[in-house]
């Protein structure tokens, strides 16, 4: 693998003298990208460390707690069905409008009944942001999550799911059956927020971003820097070194 650095038109005519006619290409090999990346560690230390403990700060700082409450529901369009003996017909048929079932319960209908029993303190806007419905894939189940800075309010929107979503599956579709496999409870803690994962993805990000600007940095330095590199871009040969000399006095 090699990089493509410069282009430099030169021509050796017959005087010895250097013209702008015949193309030279540097390339970058892997090896001298390795060499890079050794030779300016230090800044893809620092600069890693730097964008990480950066991503580590706004996290911690700007996260705010949140407590979940959930439930699962299951669905049929069955008034009743006994738990020896499913019928296959009426699942999928279930499990097919379990869409339209999620759609009753994201209507502004019903979550100003949830906004009632908890005596209109959110609005429904604010309840509905607190609120997912999920279905399970292949199943005729629905998963209830409710997401709160509160616990306890967390919980009480969750249990007013549970209270009124039997009744308004049955006047919405006239008939079927709702059943409740999993109940809300208030949680004790809140869900993690990640923070130490976020800040090793900084640190990665930074590394990269820092190898990224010492290759473009290089990439595009034309300097020559030394005789090996003078011979290599023009091909010509050194006659003698001058050494850089310090004098004192």
């Amino acid at each position: 693998m090699s990089v493509e650095k410069n282009t430099v038109n030169i021509n050796t005519n017959t005087n010895g003298n250097v013209d702008t006619n015949k193309t030279f290409i540097s390339d970058i090999s892997v090896i001298d990208i390795i060499n890079m990346m050794l030779t300016f560690w230090w800044f893809i230390v620092v600069f890693a460390i730097f964008v990480g403990g950066a991503t580590y700060t706004y996290f911690k700082v700007s996260s705010i707690p949140v407590y979940k409450s959930t439930a699962q529901v299951c669905i049929s369009n069955e008034a009743t069905q006994t738990s020896t003996s499913v019928n296959t017909n009426a699942l999928i048929g279930a499990t097919n409008l379990l869409p339209s079932y999620i759609e009753v319960l994201e209507s502004k209908q019903f979550l100003a009944q949830i906004s009632d029993d908890i005596d209109n303190k959110y609005s429904v806007s604010d309840v509905k942001s607190m609120i997912k419905f999920e279905g399970v894939e292949s199943t005729n189940i629905i998963t209830i999550t409710v997401t709160h800075e509160d616990s306890h309010v967390a919980y009480l929107v969750a249990s007013s799911i549970v209270s009124n979503a039997p009744s308004e599956m049955s006047r919405v579709f006239g008939g079927g059956s709702t059943t409740f496999t999993e109940y809300p409870e208030e949680a004790k803690s809140p869900e993690p927020m990640h923070t130490t994962r976020n800040a090793a993805i900084g640190l990665i990000v930074g590394a990269a971003i820092a190898m990224m600007i010492i290759f473009l940095v290089n990439l595009f330095d034309t300097r020559v820097k030394s005789k090996d590199d003078l011979m290599s871009r023009y091909g010509l040969p050194i006659i003698g070194e001058i050494p850089s000399l310090d004098y004192e006095g």
